[in-house]
């Protein structure tokens, strides 16, 4: 109608314009804790971080504030459970993680949960540790956001790929800082007729190439990659989540990654969980297939549970194999290997680890003793990296690779489904011949 207005435009929250400015820095970043002495103003940075992240990859923001207002909105109706509850209390992250309610695709908020605070044994907890290895796996991003103030902060940062400093949280020198948000306060709105020529927000970034290519921490790194990354992020996708994966909720938006995080399978044996052989040594890493297998050829052919585990190191996800051998239930027969390795010339006096790796994939169970022989011969001659492993039962069961992870074992799930076979993630179980 003539002479009336058009209705004003919503003005854009200098803190999530801020936040989108600096999602570009973020392409090569799995996993991040955004700090603020404000809650809602360290939730609007990450928010701008995961609107553009999220026009291309799956995005997780887990509210570690209490209840910061902008991601309380964004996580809607629905019960009070959230990380506090999946950490203290055991509620599956499936349970918990929410489409936003905007309808922004790719994007889930996991809420902070039904405790007023969070407790340090949450921050401290080495899940968060399991997150961000998932999350780098699947190519997706997890945003942590959290009060400057909070307790036992720092057990939380160093188990990601860094920190966001928002105005004037303090963040201390030793912390790797990704990207910094200024300090300043937005101007009044300029009255009829004036012009405003100040920007009322900048923001300075501390980040740098260097720090872009944070190298994830080691324990929880150690995915492979190569020709089949792609088909094995779909599969990671679509794949039913485990509790510690961040999934989707049960609804028609698509499943985000996660945990451990990434889609990845419940283990088919978790009551096997308590007995697991999760022990064994690590002998060599490699960069290439050719240089596992021969390694195995000249110095590890006739080891017990010998197997090639191809994984990922570093954010670059640069591809590599580590042989592993042996299977206990405590540390002490994998410790006796070891020296012993040593002792004979295998291994040189200061190579080789022990190392925790519950996981594998399952080949086949019930296979009689006298037949696991030649039907592991008959894998390896496929290229399978099988091993056999003696159940209580005395059947044999047939194993490939031996990760720290379930999420870690998800790449040679892809290739051995490429390769026309049906691996199950499960506990190893059993012991060596």
């Amino acid at each position: 109608m003539i002479g009336r207005r058009r209705p004003a435009p919503p003005v854009p929250n200098p803190w999530e314009e801020e936040g989108r400015r600096l999602a570009p820095l973020f392409s090569s970043v799995s996993s991040a804790v955004v700090i603020a002495s404000d809650a809602d103003a360290a939730a609007r940075v990450a928010l701008g971080i995961a609107r553009v992240a999220s026009l291309e990859r799956r995005v997780a923001l887990a509210d570690l504030t209490g209840g910061a207002p902008a991601l309380v909105a964004l996580a809607g109706d629905g019960d009070a459970h959230g990380i506090t509850d999946s950490f203290l209390y055991g509620i599956s992250l499936n349970a918990i993680a929410r489409p936003a309610a905007d309808g922004t695709p790719s994007l889930f908020i996991l809420p902070s949960g039904s405790e007023p605070t969070v407790p340090e044994d949450v921050l401290r907890s080495d899940r968060w540790q399991r997150l961000a290895a998932g999350f780098a796996e699947a190519g997706a991003l997890l945003l942590l956001v959290a009060r400057a103030e909070t307790p036992a902060l720092a057990a939380l940062v160093v188990q990601t790929d860094g920190a966001v400093s928002v105005g004037d949280a303090n963040i201390p020198l030793e912390w790797r800082v990704l990207a910094q948000v200024g300090d300043r306060t937005p101007p009044p709105a300029a009255s009829a007729g004036e012009h405003q020529s100040r920007r009322p927000w900048s923001v300075f970034s501390v980040a740098s190439a260097s720090l872009l290519a944070v190298t994830i921490i080691i324990a929880i790194a150690s995915i492979w990659i190569g020709g089949t990354t792609q088909t094995a992020r779909d599969r990671v996708k679509a794949a039913p989540g485990a509790q510690t994966a961040v999934p989707s909720p049960v609804t028609a938006a698509p499943a985000i990654p996660a945990t451990d995080t990434v889609r990845v399978p419940d283990p088919v044996n978790p009551p096997d969980s308590a007995n697991a052989a999760e022990f064994a040594v690590e002998l060599v890493a490699t960069n290439t297939a050719t240089g596992a297998n021969l390694w195995l050829r000249e110095r590890g052919a006739s080891l017990p549970g010998v197997t090639v585990s191809p994984l990922l190191l570093g954010a670059a996800r640069t591809r590599w194999h580590k042989v592993r051998a042996g299977a206990w239930r405590d540390r002490v027969g994998a410790d006796s290997m070891l020296a012993a390795l040593r002792a004979e010339g295998v291994l040189k006096s200061d190579a080789g680890m022990v190392v925790r790796v519950p996981f594998s994939l399952l080949l086949e169970a019930g296979v009689p003793r006298g037949a696991a022989p030649a039907r592991v011969a008959a894998l390896l001659a496929r290229g399978v990296p099988a091993y056999a492993l003696v159940q209580d039962d005395g059947t044999v069961r047939l194993f490939a690779g031996a990760f720290e992870t379930a999420a870690a074992a998800v790449p040679l799930d892809a290739d051995l489904r490429a390769a026309g076979l049906a691996p199950q993630l499960a506990y190893r179980t059993g012991r060596t011949f």
